[in-house]
């Protein structure tokens, strides 16, 4: 399909970590199709989690609103310990990146999968009418919020990097567009607000499209694309030569653990290693929905990665164990492209 004009509304890449508030869709494919087509992205390390996603095993990773912290609800690990305050001045009510480290770290030194999230000492009636949908939901996998902890643990949730774009949604290649998630508009800085990125897409996306229509009308042959497009040869691997599951879930629990909430040199530097070994799927044409979506995957966790290993500092979601403190330079955006 060619086309005067593209406008990519594809969403985020929440899927390439095995904890994920995101839908099975978002796998970043706007964003790796993108970068294969040459435009600039930006941003990538940053990546943003939630420090509060139900955990249970058979339920999916549905997000706990830190409206329920708002609202008095407290964090206790699996010893019923509050502990916020060993973290933050503001205990609960601390950003988001500081409360999923300090979650991060109670659930290693108990050695547990996660914690619990408490609003049994507030009015039933008040916490059933404040958040019926959490409440209904949670009471599908038996567990009632006015009696019982939620036990609760991190999730990737939205990450503020992406396709560059400039006050249009333009992207660095004519005729590109980008809006949503997938793009970069730089609003969120390091570490999105709840809920901007709502407004960011209403406006965004009316920009784009309105862009999109002004470009066409000045885009008289498109044959050149096609063109272009027939003489690129891709490299076919036969069907069966590997697992795509396995390479999904394995990718998927690494980048949680080498490049997720806590990062450092050694740790990225394995999750490059890892992912090198897969460069052949990246370079491969593919057709089956569910292996693009891994290829696609495999692209962006390279990307997130070495813009994490670039980032010799800590700012925003974007946190590395081995240079705590922001770092030289760390104004500077880091941009990547073929």
């Amino acid at each position: 399909i060619f086309a005067k004009a593209v406008v990519l509304s594809t969403g985020g890449c929440g899927q390439i970590y095995s904890r994920t508030t995101n839908p099975a869709v978002a796998t970043g494919d706007g964003t790796a199709i993108a970068y294969r087509a040459g435009a600039v992205l930006t941003d990538m390390e940053f990546v943003q989690f939630h420090p509060t996603a139900l955990y249970l095993p058979a339920a999916p990773q549905f997000l706990l609103s830190e409206a329920m912290r708002g609202e008095g609800g407290i964090l206790k690990n699996i010893k019923a310990e509050r502990f916020m305050y060993k973290y933050h001045p503001d205990a609960e009510l601390a950003p988001r990146d500081i409360v999923s480290r300090a979650i991060l770290s109670e659930i290693r030194a108990t050695k547990s999968n996660f914690v619990y999230l408490d609003m049994t000492h507030l009015d039933r009636k008040f916490v059933r009418e404040r958040f019926p949908k959490i409440y209904t939901t949670c009471l599908q996998y038996d567990i009632d919020i006015t009696e019982d902890l939620i036990p609760v643990s991190p999730a990737a949730h939205y990450i503020m990097g992406g396709v560059k774009t400039d006050t249009n949604a333009a992207t660095s290649i004519k005729g590109l567009f980008a809006a949503g998630e997938v793009a970069c508009t730089g609003v969120h800085g390091a570490n999105r607000l709840a809920s901007n990125s709502l407004l960011e897409g209403l406006v965004y996306g009316a920009r784009a499209g309105e862009a999109a229509g002004r470009y066409m009308k000045h885009v008289k042959d498109i044959n050149s694309f096609a063109r272009r497009y027939a003489m690129t040869k891709r490299r076919i691997i036969k069907k069966g030569s590997f697992d795509i599951d396995k390479i999904r879930s394995s990718l998927r629990k690494m980048m949680w653990s080498k490049a997720g909430i806590v990062r450092c040199k050694k740790s990225l530097n394995e999750a490059l290693e890892k992912l090198k070994g897969w460069k052949r799927i990246e370079g491969a044409f593919l057709k089956i929905r569910r292996e693009l979506e891994v290829k696609n995957m495999i692209t962006v966790a390279r990307l997130i990665t070495i813009a994490a290993l670039l980032r010799e500092g800590s700012v925003g979601a974007h946190y590395r164990s081995d240079f705590k403190e922001l770092g030289k330079d760390w104004k500077r955006h880091i941009t990547l492209h073929l």
